[in-house]
């Protein structure tokens, strides 16, 4: 679960939701949550959360719940999403962001995210739809995408973003290496997972 937790943080600290301060505190196949203190700079009129913030807590995290459960070479992306307004979330409340699955299916899954301030009362309820787009492009494909992360960024935002990453890949490590029952195979995933991390160091002490 904690190397879920870094996973799924290591993708918002790339992604748009990086400017909300989203924080990551629950991730898994059947169940994410995030939290975020709501400032001035997500808010409309009145100090209040604006409807975007809220609608992108909920995007990022079923997408998120989906990834978790793709087909090997898979990908999402939203198709449909339908949202609540239930209430207001001030300037200095805590909001807390749960999200559950309401169908996983082959060609589709569907998530739900409810959202609520700290006193436990209810900002939003957002059900969206994910496409699941299965693989096929061929090995060139992840290349590419990767590869786009980096288009447009300075030395140092290149950096800084190769870092994030080899973070998530030392926490994808640590999570193969939790399910290998093989001792062998285990140090192995788990040296590798260190070799990870130290290559992040070396581009962050560069920053």
């Amino acid at each position: 679960m904690a190397d879920n937790v870094a996973l799924t943080q290591s993708m918002v600290d790339v992604m748009f939701p990086k400017v909300l301060g989203m924080k990551v505190i629950e991730a898994g196949p059947d169940r994410l949550a995030a939290q975020l203190t709501v400032t001035e700079d997500i808010c409309t009129t009145g100090q209040t959360m604006h409807g975007g913030a809220v609608m992108t807590m909920a995007d990022f995290l079923g997408a998120g719940g989906t990834f978790f459960n793709l087909p090997p070479g898979a990908a999402t992306t939203t198709i449909e999403s339908k949202t609540n307004f239930l209430g207001a979330a001030k300037v200095g409340d805590t909001v807390t962001a749960v999200c559950e699955p309401v169908h996983k299916g082959r060609t589709t899954q569907v998530w739900r995210t409810t959202i609520t301030r700290d006193d436990g009362k209810l900002v939003a309820v957002v059900q969206q739809t994910q496409m699941v787009i299965q693989g096929g492009g061929g090995p060139t494909e992840p290349l590419m995408v990767v590869q786009s992360l980096f288009q447009g960024k300075t030395l140092a935002e290149q950096k800084a973003l190769l870092a994030q990453l080899e973070h998530g890949g030392a926490a994808i490590y640590r999570q193969l290496a939790a399910a290998e029952p093989d001792e062998g195979r285990k140090q192995e995933l788990l040296a590798a997972a260190e070799k990870e991390e130290e290559n992040a160091r070396t581009l962050e002490n560069q920053a």
